[in-house]
């Protein structure tokens, strides 16, 4: 009974480990593989792709693999007398085509043997010559695709003569292989035999292993199985194109301008698997399947930046299922693999005491990896907008501000109450709140000129990035005079004014700090984390507030930091503590931040510039006190800030917008909005 406890937990654990390990490995890939800037646009392509496209490769993926299966079980059948049975076959298939994908060189083949030889008992020899017989059958079936596409080039009207040197190429192969390649394997194993070095030992072991692969692809060759393997291989070529077709259509969704030709998207796609298949040192194919794909795209008339995204997608979304698919399937390996035999119960127990304790190490070294990439993944934000809510009554106990009534200004804020994320403007006046933006793009953080008169905001590269991205974002100024936009810069994000209105300062790429003079559209950058700075590269910058007449900047330190730092131009940081949003009053003379220390977690803190003593300066004591987002009025007197019941996400949780004066009582402050949408980032100019 012990005994079968060790076993079950080794192959448990081991079977969870390894699928941790490996999910691991698939998000490190694939943020190793793209950049922040890029990222948003990719996402959006990834998130546009029909379901109907995904499940149809779903499909084809599993037909093409039961084919891929039962050709193996066919060659093994033909030269062993113990053949697993069709599953375990399946099972080794689907977990040897995600090593196939990861690993470079098609190295992930020595999976299949591993798994079919130390899981199923099959003969080593027995494995490698299934996969020497399936690789030609491959190549065959690959060929006649190609003559195919020739003879479709030669009825229609496409370019594909060149596809021409590469059918002569593969034919060439194919011959030289049919003809030498036996005939040469089986001369080498005799004449290696007689060498001293081959007779004992390592090389006599070797020679003998070499000898069997012969043996067992002689037995293969008689056994007349030539015409069942080549259907079987049209077959499994024709669904894994299939499938990618049916991914390369939900891909082109974003991309109406590129045709969804057949055997086009086939060439592209025959290009990038051979990209991949180099041996290149690639992890999971990046890059190399991409190029691949992309040359052969561009080659065909689609353009560079178009063919990259395309074939990144389509990598990305085939993996995804790949991984599963495989991860799924190896875990029933591990707990159906039946091989493994030992000598008596006594052994039996050791044995299975070590591998449990082998099983439990992969199992927590598989979850110290699998952790920092899933806060990876989470850090990257939504990949969908969330939900646009509803307009909620103005609650019976909430506090009536009278000082209000007597104030003339207004707040301004993003809000998603009308799809995505636009500007929206409250009045104190008449207490109504309008839309000033109304664009496809998702925009946010908008910054009330030191006259009141026009405001700055972060416009998104594509129709959605989450706000944890500090890269896809443009900057615009909005004259709320009359109305018109107009941009200002391109890749920035939280733009603020100087004190004159005469420039904006904002943050470009997560690490620069840059100051644009607006008359001029000069740019000067104030600071920046890297070279020639007391911050690594490794930091990232987030809110920055320059102090009036001078240029020290507030910052939020991110990444491979996490503080609140004031920096000036010689290089000189002051930490003010941990928290976030640290911003300069707008005469310079204090600092206040977000920071833990409240009912809910959050509240608002007070600095002041000269000793720099930190104490709590606000905290909501009604249900909404999770607060973010403070904002102190050009004339000093309201705070303007965010306030949830819990939720965090600064894009999506349920944030309402509330205003207190200065001052007075914390349970006299005044909320604005009455809405389940996200409203974020507001800013207040009072006009005395």
């Amino acid at each position: 009974m012990r005994g079968d406890y060790y076993k079950y937990f080794y192959r448990i654990a081991l079977s969870m480990g390894v699928s941790a390990v490996l999910l691991a490995i698939l998000i490190q890939g694939s943020l190793s593989s793209i950049s922040l800037s890029f990222l948003p646009k990719l996402l959006a392509v990834i998130a546009a792709v029909p379901f109907s496209c995904v499940a149809l490769y779903i499909a084809a993926s599993v037909f093409r693999t039961s084919l891929r299966a039962y050709r193996y079980r066919v060659i093994v059948a033909a030269s062993e007398t113990h053949v697993p049975s069709f599953f375990h076959f399946f099972l080794v298939t689907a977990s040897r085509n995600m090593f196939v994908d990861m690993l470079p060189a098609r190295l992930g083949e020595l999976s299949y043997v591993a798994m079919l030889n130390r899981g199923y008992a099959v003969a080593a020899p027995t494995c490698f010559s299934s996969l020497i017989i399936s690789f030609v059958f491959d190549l065959i079936a690959l060929t006649l695709l190609i003559v195919c596409l020739i003879l479709v080039q030669m009825l229609g009207t496409g370019n594909f003569l060149w596809l021409v040197p590469i059918l002569c190429l593969l034919c060439a192969v194919l011959i030289c292989f049919y003809m030498f390649f036996l005939p040469a394997l089986r001369l080498i194993t005799d004449r290696l035999g007689q060498y001293v070095f081959f007779k004992k030992g390592i090389g006599q072991k070797c020679n003998l292993f070499a000898k069997k692969i012969v043996v067992a692809l002689e037995e293969a060759k008689k056994a007349a199985i030539g015409w069942r393997l080549l259907i079987l291989s049209i077959g499994i070529r024709v669904g894994k194109y299939v499938a990618l077709y049916a991914l390369f259509v939900g891909v082109a969704v974003s991309f109406p301008m590129v045709q969804n030709d057949p055997a086009a998207a086939v060439i592209a796609l025959i290009s990038a698997e051979a990209g991949a298949s180099l041996p290149l040192p690639v992890f999971m194919g990046f890059g190399a399947y991409e190029a691949g794909g992309t040359l052969a795209m561009v080659a065909l008339g689609a353009t560079k930046s178009v063919s990259l995204v395309m074939m990144l997608a389509l990598h990305i979304v085939s993996q995804i299922v790949d991984y599963i698919f495989g991860g799924i399937a190896l875990v029933v390996f591990f707990l159906t693999a039946t091989s493994i035999a030992v000598a008596d119960s006594v052994l039996e127990n050791r044995f299975f005491k070590r591998a449990a304790l082998v099983a439990a190490i992969v199992l927590a070294a598989g979850l110290l990896l699998l952790v920092p990439q899933l806060r990876k993944v989470k850090k990257l934000g939504a990949i969908r907008p969330p939900d646009t809510g509803q307009i909620v009554e103005r609650e019976n106990d909430e506090p009536v501000a009278e000082v209000l009534d007597r104030t003339h200004g207004f707040i301004v804020w993003s809000s998603n109450r009308n799809g995505n994320h636009d500007i929206f403007k409250y009045s104190f006046q008449d207490k109504q709140i309008i839309q000033l933006t109304s664009h496809a793009h998702t925009e946010y953080f908008p910054r009330i000129s030191p006259g009141g008169e026009k405001i700055v905001f972060a416009r998104s590269n594509v129709p959605w990035v989450s706000q944890r991205n500090h890269y896809a974002w443009d900057v615009y100024v909005l004259n709320l005079v009359d109305g018109v936009e107009s941009l200002l810069a391109r890749n920035g994000t939280f733009p603020t004014w100087s004190q004159d209105g005469q420039a904006v300062y904002f943050l470009r790429e997560g690490y620069k700090v840059v100051e644009l003079d607006i008359a001029s559209g000069h740019e000067t950058v104030v600071l920046q984390t890297g070279e020639n700075s007391v911050l690594p590269e490794t930091v990232r910058l987030e809110t920055p507030s320059v102090k009036p007449h001078d240029e020290l900047v507030a910052l939020t330190l991110r990444g491979s930091e996490r503080a609140v730092v004031t920096m000036g131009p010689d290089g000189k940081l002051t930490q003010l503590g941990q928290g976030c949003q640290l911003s300069w009053s707008p005469t310079g003379d204090y600092l206040y931040k977000i920071d833990h220390g409240g009912k809910q977690q959050n509240a608002i803190f007070f600095i002041d510039s000269v000793t720099l003593d930190i104490k709590k300066w606000f905290d909501s004591p009604s249900s909404y006190s999770h607060e973010y987002f403070p904002k102190v009025s050009n004339d000093g007197d309201v705070l303007v800030f965010g306030a949830s019941k819990g939720g965090h996400e600064h894009d999506s949780a349920d944030y309402e917008i509330f205003l207190w004066v200065i001052g007075t009582p914390w349970e006299s402050v005044q909320r604005i909005t009455h809405h389940t949408g996200n409203d974020c980032w507001p800013d207040v100019y009072i006009d005395r």
